[in-house]
């Protein structure tokens, strides 16, 4: 379980540091990684970790759609600093967004796990 928690708190860091192609490839990776059943989990931590990982890939894809479909909406070059400064908010906005969307999600997984061992113990 562990292994999966380094990735998602990585995930985090490049999320909150607007590294959006490195965030996506990390969750891409850490949710293949999931799928291969590479470290062993038990399995409603697994499914707990993979809706994580998969949560992080597509808010993050979705500011990419919605940052080219503002990009074709440019008319002329007067809408080019508009543009740019509301890139600079969505995307600071929207990495705060989605570091804390994951950050929440991994306690949740969290005291899930230690509720899990509290149990058997």
């Amino acid at each position: 379980m562990w292994f999966y928690v380094i990735l998602a708190v990585v995930l985090i860091k490049t999320s909150l540091l607007g590294l959006g192609g490195v965030s996506m490839a990390i969750a891409l990776c850490a949710w293949l990684l999931l799928r291969l059943g590479v470290v062993a989990i038990h399995p409603s931590m697994k499914q707990g970790f993979r809706r994580l990982f998969k949560v992080a890939f597509l808010l993050h894809l979705s500011v990419y759609v919605a940052l080219i479909l503002k990009l074709l909406l440019i008319d002329s070059f007067d809408d080019i600093p508009a543009f740019i400064v509301g890139h600079l908010l969505i995307h600071h906005l929207m990495s705060a967004v989605i570091g804390a969307t994951v950050i929440f999600m991994l306690i949740r997984r969290y005291f899930y796990y230690k509720g899990l061992h509290k149990s058997t113990s």
